[in-house]
């Protein structure tokens, strides 16, 4: 008499935790006060609670301390963490935003990659978003992940060419120019921002920047010379930048 072994139960797959993450960045230097209190304001929030959000992470330089007195004061908010590298493993909690918050690292990459999609076999996540100052240097390293970019001016700084950079980056596709007191609005636009040139842009055969866009905006900052004078090159200008990505 033979006999048939039952087939052995296929155990139920077990959900995998599900996460998207916007990453804030006010630069390491200068202070950036009004962005902060928009990315943690109710109304930012609940934009990206909408969104299915589940973590902001905000680098936050030397506002590290505004940050956290005005994260305390805002019952709406679940925690905020200092120099917390687990927030990666946290899982949303009710559908509440989870705020982390540090001041400096060395290198920024591995947060900005935090807003690009994953699908391995122990978790899912999302394509985020990646909110920058203005800065030559970080809109760049943000525009190596592909992700929706929105880049906030500092109107607060002399002589910066946030303003210009931001301007001329939104007119030829590559991001989306946010300003104080609209973030919200420039979410939604970012959402729906699709890049319509190639990062980085090749530049032109016959072209008098070798090094492409980056040789042009290295020309707009100003130059520390011996002797601690600080001069500002004006090789490059804006139209440079247009014919650039022309």
């Amino acid at each position: 008499m033979s006999t048939t072994t039952p087939a052995a139960a296929t155990p139920p797959r077990r959900e995998r935790p599900s996460s998207k993450y916007a990453f804030v960045t006010v630069g390491a230097s200068a202070s950036f006060k009004p962005l902060i209190e928009e990315v943690i304001s109710d109304a930012f929030v609940a934009k990206l609670e909408s969104l299915s959000y589940t973590h902001l992470v905000v680098q936050c330089g030397p506002d590290y301390d505004f940050f956290r007195a005005a994260v305390a004061a805002n019952p709406r908010l679940r925690r905020a963490v200092d120099d917390d590298d687990d927030y990666e493993e946290e899982e949303e909690e009710d559908g509440r935003l989870s705020v982390t918050c540090f001041a400096y690292k060395d290198d920024l990459l591995a947060d900005m990659k935090l807003a690009t999609p994953y699908d391995g076999p122990e978790a899912v996540r999302s394509p985020g978003l990646i909110i920058t100052h203005a800065g030559s240097g970080s809109i760049l390293d943000a525009l190596d992940f592909n992700v929706s970019l929105i880049a906030v001016p500092n109107t607060s700084l002399m002589d910066n060419h946030q303003s210009e950079i931001a301007e001329e980056m939104e007119e030829q596709g590559f991001l989306v120019q946010g300003k104080i007191g609209s973030l919200t609005d420039a979410v939604d636009k970012a959402l729906l921002h699709t890049a319509n040139q190639q990062w980085p842009p090749a530049p032109a055969a016959d072209s008098i920047w070798p090094g492409g866009l980056w040789d042009v905006i290295k020309s707009l900052l100003p130059k520390q010379k011996p002797g601690d004078v600080l001069v500002k090159d004006t090789t490059a200008t804006e139209d440079d930048l247009k014919a650039h990505a022309a």
